[in-house]
């Protein structure tokens, strides 16, 4: 079933957020299998991002490969909120 995923981030940037997501595009394994769209966005305190995965199982995967991404670059651990999709639409 597929997931929507929600990660709260205080504190960081627009310049953080775009750095990181420019090492996990540019990795060897991406798009991550399951992946199927993404969206962040500033905050009043940070940055906030939504993800949409076919599976919760398909978004563990891909956090144990962004992981050591994310930390190498001093990001701070996010805890993400999963939710299960009731419906998914797209073009």
């Amino acid at each position: 079933m597929a997931v929507i995923v929600v990660i709260e981030m205080p504190g960081v940037t627009q310049e953080q957020y775009e750095e990181n997501s420019e090492k996990l595009t540019g990795a060897p394994w991406w798009p991550a299998e399951g992946f199927i769209a993404h969206a962040g966005g500033k905050t009043d305190d940070g940055w906030i991002v939504v993800d949409l995965w076919e599976s919760a199982d398909a978004f563990r995967a891909f956090s144990e490969k962004a992981l050591p991404i994310l930390e190498s670059s001093g990001m701070t651990a996010a805890r993400p909120k999963v939710y299960e999709a009731s419906r998914v639409v797209t073009r």
